[in-house]
């Protein structure tokens, strides 16, 4: 019988990585197909899936593991907005003095770029402004002289977000002067992370499109690490966090030159 690898740390994300990469490109995998592929015991892989479940990767099917399903789910991105909520308004508090306006702009799906939008909404004219998130172009929308562009896809029901071939493509006509990006992880190693493999490799292609990168994380994020790299840390030009721990946390960024605004 073949051992079993065994996997820790920073290995056990990288396993993960590659169970997600093999969902991917097949859509449906057994739990015997994933152990097979990745050389690790059937009781691993359905840890492994239960795990990745809870983060929103993917979903658990009988026997094994799909793509996430798109659908509306409008109480979890309630829910998150709830979570670390006046840090999220302070970050956009401070995200809007950033914004001037005649700008162009990219924005995630995540909800604190939501924050920045009500504000955008409420203090901010003649923006074009480009976002992969339904809820955050929604809102926008409501303002009559801002310019919003969605990006076409799949819709990931538990963010509220577009994801996939056809937002790539149209992104390959824009671009953006200014982005704002949030992440389930920011280090000096992996800089931005995402624990869903599609919304990063989205998110990659928009930072190509960005002149200027804004992080837009609060501190329980600093330090952090996810599955998928979408920014690396070099092409940051400016954090924006807020939280009780933001400065400690932030003292390797701080000792690497990185433009922080703490708020």
């Amino acid at each position: 019988m073949a051992q079993e690898v065994v996997f820790t740390g920073r290995n056990l994300n990288e396993r993960r990585r590659q169970l997600l990469q093999l969902l991917e490109e097949r859509q449906q995998l057994t739990v015997r197909e994933i152990s097979q592929a990745l050389n690790v015991s059937e009781v691993t892989v359905r840890q492994d899936l239960i795990a990745l479940e809870k983060e929103g990767s993917l979903q658990r099917t009988w026997g094994g593991a799909s793509l996430p399903v798109p659908g509306r789910k409008e109480g979890t991105f309630a829910s998150r907005l709830e979570i670390q909520r006046i840090e999220k308004q302070a970050i956009a508090a401070a995200a809007i003095e950033l914004i001037e306006d005649g700008d162009t702009l990219l924005l995630d799906a995540s909800t604190t770029a939501f924050a920045i939008a009500q504000r955008i909404k409420e203090l901010k004219k003649d923006l074009y402004i480009i976002t992969n998130g339904l809820y955050t172009a929604l809102e926008l929308a409501n303002n009559p002289s801002l310019t919003v562009i969605s990006l076409g896809g799949i819709v990931r029901g538990d963010t509220g977000s577009l994801v996939g071939t056809l937002g790539e493509q149209m992104l390959d006509r824009l671009y953006a002067g200014k982005g704002f990006f949030s992440a389930r992880g920011l280090t000096l190693q992996q800089g931005l992370s995402e624990s869903n493999i599609q919304e990063a490799q989205l998110k990659a292609l928009m930072i190509q499109h960005t002149q200027q990168v804004i992080a837009v994380v609060d501190s329980t994020k600093v330090g952090q690490t996810s599955f998928s790299t979408f920014c690396s840390f070099e092409r940051i030009d400016r954090l924006i966090t807020a939280g009780n721990q933001a400065r400690e946390r932030s003292g390797p960024f701080i000792e690497n030159g990185l433009n922080i605004t703490f708020v």
